[in-house]
């Protein structure tokens, strides 16, 4: 995938970094998303609507998990064939983690935490076969109030 270098002034950036955070999204993301309303003449993968949802699945979590257990991170291909789009699932998931990951840390998934361990009497961030963990904190909760 092509990369592309932007130089901005502060209060550009300050802008688009205001306007990205009110929908959840990065800054390369939304400026992605213009590019592509102004001159994609396809369909493309909607990232926003698809991190939602696998906050959503990830709220209803009982247990441990990584990304691949959520229904809209594991049914990346399925959406590309249906609508016709030309990423690559990699590509996909790729961003999609990122997003997932930088709405866990900024506490827009509510509850949702990276799971932690403790390896030679530190903790740790948990990782399952080079995947992040996460863990539903609200639900654990829950569990334990019963």
């Amino acid at each position: 995938m092509p990369r592309v270098n932007l130089s901005l002034t502060q209060d550009m950036y300050d802008r688009i970094e205001k306007e990205a955070k009110k929908q959840n999204i990065t800054v390369n993301y939304y400026i992605c998303e213009m590019l592509e309303e102004r001159f994609g003449k396809r369909t493309t993968y909607d990232y926003t609507v698809a991190v939602g949802e696998m906050i959503k699945e990830a709220k209803k979590m009982d247990k441990e998990f990584t990304l691949a257990d959520l229904p809209t991170f594991a049914d990346v291909n399925e959406v590309l064939v249906e609508y016709k789009i030309k990423e690559s699932p990699a590509q996909i998931r790729a961003r999609l983690g990122k997003m997932f990951n930088e709405a866990v840390k900024k506490g827009t998934a509510k509850g949702v935490e990276r799971a932690t361990t403790i390896k030679d009497g530190e903790e740790q961030l948990k990782f399952y076969c080079r995947a992040a963990v996460y863990v539903n904190k609200l639900n654990q909760i829950k569990k334990g109030d019963n």
